[in-house]
């Protein structure tokens, strides 16, 4: 009877130990919210697996990393939040492009959802900046159905913890310095016509309408109070709306925006203090203005004097720009600023010259 015991039990464990690793049992340790997030924005492998997104994760979980970003479609982030399961405490969002829409091809099939800069330019054939600024303009209907179907899209996913929404808002107007400088080589020094957009023939009507007059009309629009503010609550409504269409399906709302209110409002037209999100993302990537670390806090300070931590702030800091020492500062002066987290860009970077570490220093002096 010994025998037969021992014999089944060899059984047993011989087939649990060619069991794929997402088949076995999940760890039981208990999971406690973490102090201060952490997590990594970066784009899904669209041939992964769900055991090698596993595999891919552990190092990133060893280092306290609990939340992931991931750009892809609802397929693709399903394989992520399936293996993050393994995992006790992790959490997947879906990060989607929203207004910007390059590469999408259903959007693409109709160039009048695009936006118009003031010279009169479409962005479905003009590109400010780069190839892949497509933008779509948030006061055309159809195009605004759009972009809320394509979030109840991820926000119908099971066990997803947020929908991410990013380029939640219009072209960017003016540059920070060192894109201006080096990337691009030009001077901003006005708002320049072909960099202004929102100038779409449904826009201008709306405008119309409300106030009796074409923002065109004026000598300066880009310095019309009524037309900033037009577009500021055309980009905020549709945020809004999105909110109540994912929080009615039982999913947060996040979104990546531009560093402070002010510079947000001013460069590209979000003003995301008044936005229902349950967790904001301001990217504080000091090297695109030419700024040291301390104008991270700075950042981050005038964020939540806007905010009162109505919503959780995640300070997002841009990895391959700084070295791994100056990462971990960067960390710590947002959480010392006040964030109640921290988003890593991205994921890769992040695995490179030993700036892994630096996430794992945050994790063990704020959450152990």
């Amino acid at each position: 009877m010994k025998t037969t015991y021992l014999f089944v039990a060899l059984v047993c464990f011989f087939c649990y130990s060619v069991l794929p690793v997402s088949a076995k049992s999940k760890k039981k340790t208990p999971v406690t919210e973490q102090k201060i997030a952490l997590g990594v924005w970066d784009d899904v492998d669209k041939t992964a697996s769900v055991d090698s997104i596993i595999r891919w994760m552990k190092p990133f979980d060893e280092a306290g990393i609990k939340n992931y970003y991931m750009c892809g479609s609802p397929e693709e982030v399903a394989r992520y939040i399936e293996a993050a399961k393994f995992y006790p405490g992790a959490k997947v969002h879906a990060w989607m492009f929203t207004v910007n829409a390059p590469r999408d091809s259903a959007a693409l099939a109709h160039p009048e959802w695009f936006d118009v800069n003031r010279v009169g330019y479409n962005s479905h054939e003009y590109d400010p900046y780069v190839k892949h600024y497509k933008w779509l303009s948030p006061s055309v209907p159809e195009a605004r159905r759009y972009m809320k179907d394509k979030a109840a899209s991820y926000a119908a996913l099971e066990g997803l913890t947020s929908v991410h929404l990013d380029f939640i808002r219009y072209n960017d107007a003016v540059l920070g310095r060192r894109l201006q400088q080096y990337k691009f080589k030009i001077q901003q020094d006005t708002y320049r016509a072909e960099y202004d957009f929102g100038y779409h023939p449904a826009a201008i009507e709306k405008f119309k309408k409300q106030f009796g007059y074409s923002p065109l009309d004026l000598q300066a629009p880009w310095m019309s109070p009524e037309w900033l503010q037009f577009r500021l609550n055309e980009v905020s409504s549709l945020v809004n709306e999105i909110a109540g269409e994912t929080h009615a399906k039982g999913k947060l709302l996040s979104a990546a925006v531009f560093p402070y209110p002010t510079r947000a409002r001013m460069t590209v037209y979000q003003d995301w203090p008044t936005w229902k999100l349950d967790i904001v993302c301001p990217m504080n990537y000091q090297s695109f203005y030419s700024e040291s670390l301390d104008w991270i806090p700075f950042s981050v300070e005038n964020g939540l004097r806007e905010t009162f931590h109505k919503n959780k702030y995640v300070s997002g800091l841009f990895v391959p720009d700084i070295t791994a020492e100056e990462l971990y500062q960067a960390a710590k002066l947002s959480i010392e600023a006040g964030a109640d987290g921290v988003n890593f860009f991205n994921a890769r970077a992040l695995l490179k010259d030993g700036k892994l570490e630096a996430a794992r220093r945050i994790n063990q002096e704020f959450n152990l």
